[in-house]
């Protein structure tokens, strides 16, 4: 997970410039109307967030076509998201965009290697559509990210994947995440996570959450595998020269992967390369 900078856009404003190029009048009107309760909302979203709480913020299970807020429907308030801020020709595309821009060197915060190429709703539209247009709701993501993980919102503060926005200090500062080499052939890797002992139990079973949710054991996997093709006629270079080269280019890998990010799926892996005899002593050629 990257941490990003929480966004300062007022969700006030918003709402407001997404309903103002509405050329329904009653719809618009309807939208108007609701204003309050989506600032509330926004207040309540972020004194929840801070406090490791959304999971206690309860989803609204209505119909499509049934009111969610006021005599505005469901689908209307999604809409004011996919129709006036995802829009091109929308005023408020220039929000969407400013959102998109915010991810580091383009890569998605919830997995790390991911192309940022959408905004993903922390909390669904689906179930949270008071939320729809709300920035700090809103997170630059992969489309794997956005549209491959889990379906089923949190219910227990346990069950949170960590929100790039809020959840940042031990979770992006001590490692969490881990791997280790099967001797398979050709070699392959299992990431897992092992949060510090120091931890609280919640944060712990978060890790693990957001591990799972976006499921990340495969998507690694797959980029190791690649990264480790790549690598071997490196490591057969250096071997001539005998395997504790090797072990001295994993590390040098390794360290710099750490220095850059501590639970970078690279950082598991070279530390796990460095870490196996047999993969140094010539597991790579096989």
């Amino acid at each position: 997970m990257r941490a990003l900078a929480t966004p300062n856009d007022d969700p006030q404003e918003v709402y407001q410039k997404c309903i103002n190029s509405i050329t329904d009048e009653d719809l618009r009107t309807r939208l108007n109307l609701v204003t309050n309760e989506i600032v509330v909302a926004a207040t309540n979203y972020k004194q929840k967030v801070k406090a490791k709480e959304l999971y206690s913020i309860p989803p609204n299970n209505c119909e499509d076509d049934k009111n969610a807020l006021g005599t505005v429907t469901k689908k209307e308030l999604k809409d004011v998201y996919s129709s006036h801020m995802v829009g091109r020709s929308k005023p408020a595309r220039a929000i969407y965009d400013s959102l998109l821009s915010q991810s580091p060197l383009g890569k998605c915060p919830f997995c790390g290697f991911g192309q940022a190429s959408t905004l993903d709703h922390y909390l669904p539209k689906a179930k949270y559509p008071q939320f729809s247009v709300l920035p700090f709701n809103l997170v630059p993501s992969c489309k794997d990210c956005n549209t491959g993980k889990s379906t089923a919102i949190a219910t227990t503060a346990e069950g949170q994947s960590l929100h790039p926005y809020f959840d940042h200090q031990n979770f992006i500062d001590d490692q969490w995440l881990y791997a280790e080499v099967i001797q398979t052939t050709p070699a392959s890797i299992r990431f897992f996570v092992k949060a510090p002992d120091h931890w609280d139990d919640i944060s712990k079973a978060r890790v693990k959450a957001h591990f799972r949710n976006f499921n990340l054991d495969l998507r690694y996997s797959v980029e190791a595998s690649n990264e480790l093709v790549s690598l071997r006629d490196v490591l057969v270079s250096y071997c001539q020269l005998g395997s504790e080269w090797v072990r001295k280019h994993l590390g040098i890998e390794a360290k710099s992967s750490t220095s850059q990010h501590s639970n970078s799926w690279k950082t598991a892996m070279y530390q796990a390369l460095v870490a196996s005899d047999w993969y140094c002593d010539g597991g790579f050629r096989l």
